[in-house]
């Protein structure tokens, strides 16, 4: 239902295999479930008054070759957004086999450093600490960190993913 082959899901649930976000967006979509609530034990419903609190260094981490992300506040279910505080692991477009891209929109705000983000339609654009950028999720889209030392980032990807293939005129 995923779209993700029975050996690669396999291979993420024993740990030979670290799942890119799109991977990741399938899995979700595939069950039926919040991004999130595959970060989280919470099973609960969504109460009124909602609140969750990530502290320094206690995200749920995820790793993959281009970056190492902290899921914030991933307890919490049902939420219209993912927070992450992203590590930008790639010094180079070529690290990426091929851009990403999925439904949904994003929002990047640079803490560390500096970073360069390629997308399908523009320009690459460099962005430096404080800079911040907010795109389309459905074009190809990636950051490089443009400095000797990784960037950090703040990253918040929309609730809004949709997996269907998307409609051309």
């Amino acid at each position: 239902m995923s779209g993700v082959s029975q050996s690669a899901l396999s291979k993420i649930e024993n740990g030979q295999l670290s799942p890119t976000y799109e991977k990741i967006l399938a899995l979700a979509k595939g069950l039926g479930v919040d991004v999130a609530e595959l970060f989280s034990d919470s099973t609960s419903g969504t109460p009124i008054g909602r609140r969750a609190v990530t502290l320094k260094g206690r995200g749920v981490v995820h790793s993959s070759p281009q970056y190492e992300y902290q899921v914030l506040c991933s307890e919490l279910s049902g939420k219209q957004f993912l927070p992450l505080l992203a590590t930008i692991k790639a010094h180079s477009v070529h690290d990426f086999v091929t851009l990403p891209k999925h439904d949904g929109e994003e929002f990047v705000y640079v803490v560390r450093g500096e970073i360069t983000l390629h997308t399908e339609f523009y320009e690459p654009i460099v962005l430096s600490e404080g800079d911040c950028c907010y795109f389309d999720s459905s074009m190809r889209h990636g950051l490089v960190s443009g400095g000797k030392e990784d960037a950090v980032v703040v990253w918040v990807c929309s609730k809004n993913v949709s997996l269907r293939p998307r409609e051309t005129p």
